[in-house]
């Protein structure tokens, strides 16, 4: 994909933001597009939706596109990955996209999908690299800890369990992370994440 259809596509994502899916010349133009140019590009509105999603899953897996965790401690990797979904939180939050469930249950279902059978296979990984390492507990299951992780990721996003008004997506996030650690980290993982998170914390989550 070009980028600039890259680009298209992450206009559109702000545009559906803030307005939904009803495409009108003054408001493209206001997230700097136009209507003839998301036609030109676009046959229709589920293939936009259809875009947009995929192009929220991209931006997520770019996380681990980007860094060799090669040699890499488990839990810094879990902290640094953490870090970058805060940093771009608006680019690949399902919480954005949100009012696009209704539509289209369908796209969104796949997509959601899609999205956590990613995590669930870059988490197991994490926890038996974790368990080799000697920082996570040899007792723990790897899958039954990716599918806790990803129903508490889900739960972020989840505007009913917390409304962004009263909550902010670092506190939350801090807390789904310690949860997690903690359930799975030995005495020595344990010790090494709150020594680690601390620099974290101080570089990002709290500014």
């Amino acid at each position: 994909m070009s980028d600039a259809k890259c680009e298209l596509i992450e206009k559109l994502r702000n545009h559906v933001y803030r307005h939904g899916l009803e495409l009108s010349e003054d408001k493209l133009n206001a997230v700097g597009t136009s209507l003839a140019e998301v036609q030109r590009e676009f046959s229709g509105t589920e293939e936009i939706v259809a875009a947009i999603l995929e192009r929220e899953r991209v931006c997520f897996e770019e996380i681990f596109d980007e860094y060799n965790f090669d040699g890499w401690n488990a839990i810094d990797i879990m902290l640094l990955v953490g870090n970058e979904i805060y940093e771009r939180f608006f680019y690949l939050s399902p919480s954005v996209t949100f009012n696009l469930a209704g539509p289209y249950p369908r796209l969104f279902r796949e997509h959601l999908r899609a999205r956590s059978n990613f995590i669930f296979e870059k988490i197991k990984v994490n926890i038996e690299k974790g368990m080799q390492q000697g920082m996570y507990k040899n007792d723990i299951s790897s899958e039954m800890v990716a599918r806790m992780y990803i129903a508490k990721l889900n739960d972020i996003h989840d505007n009913e369990i917390y409304p962004p008004e009263g909550f902010s997506f670092a506190t939350i996030f801090n807390h789904l992370i310690d949860g997690v650690i903690k359930t799975i980290t030995n005495e020595e993982g344990w010790n090494y994440y709150k020594q680690r998170k601390q620099f974290y914390t101080v570089l990002n989550f709290n500014r």
